[in-house]
């Protein structure tokens, strides 16, 4: 999910793809994009949920803005933000609850 492309002239694009993959078929399937395009963010899941933190884009270098996915419904919604924006940083679920650590501000 997320990352960039640099095309032939140097020039960057983020991504908001989001790619589901089927271990029975062997075969990748495109779902909903996200709302923000992202790189060098966190991906962990939640109670059955994926959640995209943090990352950057061509706009904001980094960002504070979590969105959740919903498997059954196919569709994002943000979240509440993180109280700082950071890249590169690691996320994890325990005992029902969304941690984040480290990273670049």
């Amino acid at each position: 999910m997320g990352g960039y492309n640099d095309d032939e002239d140097g020039h960057t694009s983020y991504l908001t793809s989001v790619e589901r993959y089927d271990p029975v078929t062997n075969a990748w399937e495109a779902v909903a994009p996200m709302a923000t395009a992202r790189d060098y963010h966190a991906v962990t899941v939640l109670d059955g949920k994926l959640y995209a933190v943090g990352g950057g884009n061509d706009d904001v270098d980094d960002l504070s803005t979590v969105e959740r996915y919903d498997p059954a419904t196919n569709a994002w919604e943000e979240v509440a933000p993180m109280m700082e924006a950071r890249v590169l940083l690691a996320a994890a679920a325990l005992d029902g609850k969304l941690y984040v650590v480290g990273g670049v501000t």
